[in-house]
């Protein structure tokens, strides 16, 4: 089973042009500063981590800043990748088996580490249709192609769900990684705030601007503080009681989970910028994150 890609737009489909534009995010001003490459006798300490999921225009360098950290940390067995359900699907979907075609070549879904997931958990279904038209995860992929070459991961992508959801997916990737005996880093897709006339969304109006950023990053900065102290049901009651506009609050939740029972001991914060920072624009400002959490 192959998927096709959905996301182009959100990067180029051209793997020259691909390289290029994320040689430009670690070189951005906004991004790393430098060009990684795999640290093949790295400490791998990460388990967990929290990456962006905009085109590469916006949110490209402040991803960037996470996979200079994964390079660096060493090469795992497999990316295990949560991310929301921006098409609305339901519950939390998986899939097992099979490749999805990139610019870069195939990314192969590793299905003895998905299919084990699925047996230690309650609630994933084996559904390709909830990944066939989702950006989230797949913006990703590319950046892994840039480093490491072939991957090998697994998707699971979380629509509306509860806590309990969120936990049992996450102790369930944990367990089968664990069983299993994979080194495996699991990375939680998600933007923050969503602010302006275009997500019909502005809590302190839409300006000045320097009013609704001041906002932006005080309600981010409740949130990163959440991240810092892994406090996965803090994060999701923060978010979801005071209808707080972060997408992926679910995976990042259920990556915590997942991070912590894998030994992460701690979390930290490695770069967080809006759109605004990054482009300009007030129609539409978005809060960016990559961070990690480590053993």
């Amino acid at each position: 089973m192959e998927r096709m890609p959905a996301a182009i737009g959100f990067y180029p489909g051209n793997p020259k042009e691909l390289r290029q534009t994320i040689e430009s995010c670690f070189m951005s001003k906004h991004g790393p500063g430098s060009i990684p490459k795999v640290n093949e006798e790295g400490a791998r300490t990460i388990v967990g981590c929290v990456a962006p999921h905009a085109g590469y225009y916006y949110s490209g360098p402040v991803a960037a800043h996470l996979y200079r950290a994964l390079a660096e940390d060493g090469r795992p067995d497999c990316f295990v990748m949560m991310g929301p359900s921006h098409m609305g699907y339901p519950g939390a979907s998986i899939m097992t088996k099979g490749a999805w075609v990139l610019p870069f070549g195939k990314a192969v879904i590793d299905s003895e580490l998905a299919v084990a997931v699925i047996k230690h958990t309650d609630i994933l279904l084996d559904e390709p249709m909830a990944h066939a038209r989702e950006h989230s995860l797949e913006v990703q992929l590319p950046f892994l192609q840039y480093l490491y070459g072939e991957i090998r991961f697994v998707p699971i992508a979380l629509g509306p769900v509860d806590y309990e959801t969120c936990k049992d997916v996450g102790e369930g990737v944990a367990e089968a990684a664990k069983d299993l005996g994979k080194d495996v880093v699991v990375l939680g897709s998600t933007d923050l705030t969503h602010y302006g006339l275009m997500y019909g969304y502005a809590p302190v109006g839409a300006s000045p601007t320097e009013k609704a950023l001041r906002w932006i990053y005080e309600t981010d900065g409740k949130i990163l503080e959440k991240i810092r102290e892994m406090d996965s049901s803090g994060l999701y009651i923060l978010v979801h009681e005071e209808g707080l506009t972060m997408c992926g609050v679910n995976a990042v939740a259920s990556m915590m989970v997942a991070a912590k029972k894998l030994g992460a001991r701690r979390a930290e914060i490695l770069k967080y910028a809006t759109s605004y920072d990054i482009r300009g624009g007030r129609d539409a400002i978005v809060g960016y994150l990559s961070a990690i959490l480590a053993k």
